[in-house]
């Protein structure tokens, strides 16, 4: 029997190390990429950081998470384009507290520096059955876990901004689909592979405070990532884009974690 004292030993990290998607669409590419490492502050958690870009837009997400059940613990995000934010996320015990920054100019200031332009306490929803808040990346590690496992479902609470949404994981039907990406320091895989595939149900947790803004690579509604059965990494993710609807997003390079022999 395990010692209720003793820690649970930390969850393996994924295979993969980074991973960068494309999209191309009426002339205009967006990328994001997504990497997952060990947190250097506490090697019992986990630290995502994901970086998007389309039309002189970009943010970057840095999470650091509870590798036993995802939950947040921290998160921010930079936001720049015509205008610059940074928003801090800090899950408390009885409340998140959010804070906005933005630069005073456009001068090299550290957004540490910012001046904060609010701060508001964001009340957590009822939570039942064990569930626990996460992020929207780390649905990807999350996603990975679950496809290799054996549960017949999986459920978290995902906060966007003011909105809470609930997102319930199921395995999906197996496909074959054509790939076309690069293992940074080993072959670039092609051709048609067999996948496996995981299916998200995402609907809002209570009545949402803001318009809806839940959005993973830019997909939204009911999402499917797809997993190489041989190498277990998602290589595409299906669900609808606004102005495209359905749609496709592709892997483009992947970094593992352990290099090729």
């Amino acid at each position: 029997m395990a010692d209720p004292l003793t820690p649970a030993p930390t969850p393996p990290l994924p295979d993969w190390q980074l991973l960068e998607f494309e999209h191309q669409a009426f002339w205009v590419t967006a990328r994001s990429q997504v990497e997952i490492n060990r947190d250097s502050a506490n090697e019992q958690q986990w630290q995502i950081i994901a970086a998007s870009s389309v039309v002189g837009n970009s943010e970057q997400v840095t999470l650091t998470l509870d590798p036993q059940n995802g939950r947040v613990i921290k998160r921010t995000r930079l936001s720049r384009g015509k205008q610059q934010r940074y928003k801090i996320f800090d899950y408390l015990a009885d409340y998140i507290l959010r804070e906005r920054r933005v630069p005073e100019d456009d001068s090299n200031q550290p957004t540490a520096e910012w001046p904060v332009t609010s701060r508001k306490k964001i009340a957590y929803p009822e939570l039942t059955n064990g569930l626990v808040i996460t992020d929207v990346y780390a649905l990807l590690p999350l996603a990975d876990r679950f496809q290799a496992g054996s549960d017949g479902s999986a459920e978290w609470v995902v906060l966007t901004d003011f909105n809470f949404y609930h997102v319930r994981m199921t395995h999906g039907a197996d496909t074959a689909i054509a790939v076309d990406y690069q293992v940074i320091g080993g072959q670039r895989v092609t051709g048609t592979r067999e996948m496996r595939s995981v299916t998200l149900e995402v609907n809002p947790l209570v009545p949402l405070v803001e318009k809806p803004d839940f959005s993973l690579l830019g997909l939204h509604g009911r999402i499917t990532l797809l997993f190489d059965k041989e190498s277990s990494i998602v290589v595409q993710l299906r669900g609808t884009a606004p102005k495209l609807g359905s749609t496709e997003i592709n892997l483009k390079t992947v970094t593992l974690r352990k290099p090729l022999p």
